[in-house]
């Protein structure tokens, strides 16, 4: 997104230079080219304007097109992923309560899917392979280093994965500390952490060291944060407090997603994250415009200046006969 505005404002640049050297050179033989008066018709003067409006428009809709992804292509499974996404899952029993989502009603861990499947689909797997960690009382791998998103739609599925782990309290920074570890061999800034949990105490130490492959940390909480459900004589609701000082050590941001998915503004933040399909064919409509508009303007510039650039009275004496002396 950057390039298609860094390298559209290069391109002015180089335009604006280019006109003020061609209206300098003009300015030195006006009388020749214009006759008496040395300069062409006043509406000529919008011309300079006009032809870098022009390359900024075939540039900036040359550039869209040029990165435009066609949806739908065959992901190529040996290709070495430029970006990945690690998913840190809490699957503790508190998951299960059900007080998620707009009504109340949903359970923590189906709103987690919810919210994970809203990043998911927008994904570019072409460049991208999915880690996903769950954690407990400890951190189990489910998956590794994926590109096909119907194997984590069948972990998000309802798949009872705290039985995997040994009955005892959530370890929240625990879980998350070992989930880096997978992030450690990638390459740097080519990956985002997303933590989704309802949150649990968290230990007193800092973590570690963040591996330098994580750009971007996200932990996003589910449950209610405000009113709190019995489970196994303790009552439970979502813990913003300890998800906020996990974000603050993670270097990364916490967002409640219990009745809100993730706004466009920290997805769009995200390198691996691609354009709705409507927002892409509108982008890719509106750079097939810029192309022609830039494209006619640009164009037909060079053959309006020829027909009706010169000044009246030099047009009067083309058309009556050879053209007046030029008093230089």
């Amino acid at each position: 997104m950057v390039m298609l505005i860094c390298i559209p404002a290069l391109f002015l640049m180089l335009s604006i230079m280019t006109e003020l050297l061609h209206a300098r050179r003009v300015r030195r033989i006006g009388r020749l080219a214009f006759g008496r008066t040395g300069r062409p018709r006043g509406w000529t003067r919008i011309t300079p304007l006009v032809r870098c409006a022009s390359v900024v428009l075939l540039s900036w809709g040359f550039l869209v097109l040029a990165e435009h992804k066609p949806r739908g292509r065959s992901i190529d499974p040996e290709k070495e992923p430029s970006q990945h996404l690690l998913v840190c899952l809490d699957v503790s029993p508190s998951m299960y309560i059900e007080d998620a989502g707009p009504g109340g009603r949903e359970s923590r861990s189906m709103r987690a899917s919810e919210v994970l499947r809203g990043i998911l689909s927008r994904l570019d797997m072409n460049e991208t392979r999915v880690t996903v960690v769950a954690f407990y009382t400890s951190a189990l791998p489910i998956v590794v280093d994926t590109y096909d998103i119907n194997i984590i739609e069948n972990v998000l599925n309802g798949l009872p994965m705290e039985h995997a782990f040994e009955v005892g309290q959530t370890r929240m920074q625990e879980g998350v500390e070992a989930s880096l570890e997978f992030a450690r061999p990638w390459p740097p800034d080519s990956a985002a952490l997303i933590v989704v949990s309802d949150g649990d105490t968290i230990s007193e130490s800092m973590i570690q060291s963040m591996p330098r492959s994580i750009s971007d940390a996200i932990v996003i909480g589910v449950g209610n944060p405000h009113k709190g459900t019995t489970i196994a004589g303790r009552s439970s609701r979502q813990d913003e407090a300890s998800l906020k000082r996990l974000a603050v050590r993670l270097n990364g941001i916490y967002h409640d997603a219990n009745t809100k998915h993730l706004p466009s503004s920290i997805l769009s933040g995200l390198s691996m994250i691609i354009m709705n399909p409507e927002e892409a064919d509108l982008l890719k409509r509106l750079a097939l415009i810029s192309i022609l508009v830039g494209g006619c303007l640009l164009a037909a510039t060079g053959p309006a200046l020829v027909m009706l650039g010169m000044p009246a009275a030099d047009l009067v004496r083309k058309k009556n006969g050879p053209m007046a002396e030029v008093d230089l």
